[in-house]
């Protein structure tokens, strides 16, 4: 859809920061397979200026939002997405929130508070 993506960015219609979601991993959904090859790729045909990002579904959920984390972009994780920790094991979204969360730092990143993502986004800082 990145013709779309352009063409509306070109015409006006839209206003920076242009943000992305890139959604992988849901079969019955039309999107490609959770893999870094697609990731990459996909990341690689972004516009200038766009931020992004990434919401994995399924058993690649981990390593494939770490790596949307590497190539600089956002992540969304719970068990809407993916309902195991790890193989065989149920998840909750406390654990599935705090891995992230953990890796992000490791990473060198620091997790936006909800302003700070209103912000990155463009919108205004709730009151209160």
């Amino acid at each position: 859809m990145f013709r779309e993506v352009n063409d509306i960015i070109e015409k006006g219609l839209v206003e920076k920061p242009y943000c992305i979601n890139i959604a992988l991993g849901m079969r019955y959904q039309e999107t490609y397979d959770a893999t870094p090859r697609i990731l990459n790729t996909t990341v690689d045909f972004l516009p200038d200026d766009a931020i992004f990002n990434c919401t994995a579904v399924g058993p690649d959920q981990l390593s494939i939002t770490t790596l949307a984390m590497l190539l600089g972009g956002y992540v969304r994780v719970g068990l809407e997405d993916n309902i195991y920790y790890r193989k065989g094991e149920l998840a909750n979204n406390a654990q599935l929130v705090a891995r992230t969360v953990r890796i992000a730092k490791e990473l060198g990143k620091e997790p936006a508070t909800p302003n700070e993502a209103r912000g990155i986004l463009g919108f205004k800082p709730l009151q209160g």
